[in-house]
């Protein structure tokens, strides 16, 4: 079933802009009472062992705006639907362009990465007023322009370098997730901070946030945009976690439920100087995990023909704000 779409004149494109999203959402399925959804990653596994209990539940017209159509006090705003979008100019200064110029295999490229991340440390300071940030992971995206399947697509790492692992191009996951359950998240937080960090979250004296940025890496977003729900539709019952199994570790993610009432924001035309903050964990809700921004790509109902694959970063980054 299409996206309704609605034909925005103030558009900066001709393709029709849709006022409703389809999202593969977690099927709410009993089994789950019993079973905790989980996805195995790891390689050498053997041929008896399903790979995934996962099942996804595509939902037609779900209710979308686009923050471009929205006053300035009307916009999404961090401390309200947990996340937002800010104006930044692209940092060129720091030599990164595109999807292929995030590399770790030479030096030159390691020295590209270390200087976006102190570009974005700073900019997450200066936006949002942070003490102290700590930058802790980061992924690359390259749309291949897929669409949205019944089951996750659990493709192999064996031959990806565990040192390179960040650095490779995944494709947008149409899932609709949020990036960690408040549990993994504060064994994340327990494993990266200092102790001198610890101890200002022992004390209550700061609020200690996890928070994901995304920018593209095109010029404007043609196909597969970032789509968030508005944190206060989503209830904790909504979200169920699910493990994720690697060769070395289980990592935990949270995917959707449909449910009446979840409101769907996007961008439209989406640039490189648009940079979106969406919060994973709040030191303020550390059990909550409708604290967390669910999100994910969304397959427009039109584009060009001459359309080109979206290409994003994500930087996960620890911040302290003093209460």
């Amino acid at each position: 079933m299409p996206s309704r779409v609605d034909n925005n004149t103030n558009s900066t494109s001709s393709v029709p802009k849709p006022t409703t999203a389809r999202l593969s959402h977690l099927l709410d399925d009993p089994i789950y009472e019993k079973e905790v959804p989980y996805e195995i990653w790891a390689d050498n596994l053997s041929s008896d062992v399903e790979r995934t209990n996962v099942k996804l539940n595509i939902v037609p017209d779900c209710p979308l705006t686009d923050a471009r159509s929205l006053s300035e006090d009307d916009k999404p705003a961090l401390e309200t639907h947990g996340f937002q979008w800010f104006y930044q100019d692209f940092p060129y200064e720091t030599g990164l362009r595109g999807a292929d110029d995030v590399r770790t295999d030479t030096q030159e490229h390691r020295d590209t990465l270390d200087r976006y991340l102190t570009t974005m440390s700073n900019f997450l300071c200066e936006k949002i007023g942070c003490e102290k940030v700590v930058c802790w992971d980061w992924r690359v995206r390259r749309s291949k322009m897929t669409v949205p399947r019944t089951r996750p697509n659990i493709y192999s790492l064996e031959n990806v370098d565990a040192s390179d692992l960040r650095a490779t191009k995944i494709n947008s996951s149409h899932i609709i997730h949020a990036d960690g359950s408040p549990e993994w998240m504060q064994k994340v937080i327990g494993k990266v901070i200092t102790q001198e960090e610890l101890q200002w979250a022992l004390e209550g004296n700061y609020r200690t946030r996890v928070f994901t940025v995304w920018r593209p890496l095109v010029d404007v977003v043609q196909t597969d945009p970032l789509v968030c729900c508005d944190v206060r539709t989503v209830e904790d019952s909504d979200l169920d976690i699910v493990q994720k199994v690697m060769d070395d570790t289980v990592e935990e993610s949270m995917y959707l439920k449909r449910r009446e009432g979840h409101q769907w924001y996007w961008m439209s035309d989406q640039t490189r100087d648009d940079v979106i903050v969406m919060t994973v964990w709040d030191s303020r809700k550390p059990f909550s995990r409708s604290a967390a921004v669910p999100h994910c790509a969304m397959v427009l109902p039109e584009h060009a023909p001459d359309a080109k694959p979206r290409e994003s970063i994500e930087l996960r980054f620890i911040a302290w704000n003093p209460e």
